[in-house]
């Protein structure tokens, strides 16, 4: 067990193909077609991300193709054998997870895509302040949309408060939270407070 675990020596954020960040900092052990995570408590599924920033500041882009599990035998505790491939093409999820991986953290991060540096910097960074602006904004609409829709946005309106009272937002976890509300509202057609809410989230980005 203690020689497994000596293994664990990376750290990977879950984000679903929607763009949604479940995770941040997972232990794990990253290999170019396999991914070894020891806590079998996080949510992976076929077609999730799971993405690796490495010390020059590029972030890896892995697919999940088969999230594994496997069972505590001979002292190798209970543990997921993740078969990844690195991102890259056209995938419908691209322009969602493209979005996210170009901010990792900061405002400067790049992507590393195929092992090839494809990424754009982005300069823009999302800062609490606009956080805040951004929920004083929504909350008070918030009523006005559909149920679902409502419910669906209130649910990261949670996450973006929380890094709105951080000194430095985590740029991974706002961005996915608003790309999730924005995906969210662009599916409430004619509903003129989700294009509005739409519109905000363009000018953040």
């Amino acid at each position: 067990m203690a020689m497994f675990r000596e293994l664990i020596n990376d750290k990977v954020t879950l984000v679903k193909a929607d763009g949604t960040v479940v995770r941040e900092d997972i232990p794990a052990h990253v290999q170019p077609k396999l991914i070894l995570i020891e806590d079998v408590t996080v949510p992976l599924e076929m077609g999730d991300h799971l993405l690796r920033k490495l010390n020059n500041g590029n972030v890896e882009d892995f697919i999940v193709d088969d999230p594994a599990f496997c069972a505590k035998i001979r002292g190798v505790p209970d543990h997921f054998q993740v078969k990844v491939r690195r991102s890259g093409g056209a995938s419908p999820e691209r322009t969602v997870i493209q979005s996210i991986t170009n901010n990792f953290e900061g405002p400067n991060s790049r992507v590393n895509i195929n092992s090839t540096d494809n990424s754009t910097n982005v300069v823009q960074e999302i800062s609490a302040d606009k956080l805040k602006d951004f929920l004083s904004e929504v909350r008070p609409v918030l009523g006005h949309m559909p149920d679902t829709e409502r419910e669906k946005i209130r649910s990261q309106l949670v996450i973006l408060e929380e890094e709105a009272n951080k000194e430095k937002p985590s740029q991974l976890t706002a961005r996915g939270a608003l790309q999730t509300i924005k995906t969210v509202a662009e599916g409430a057609t004619g509903n003129l407070v989700a294009s509005g809410i739409v519109g905000l989230i363009t000018s953040l980005f």
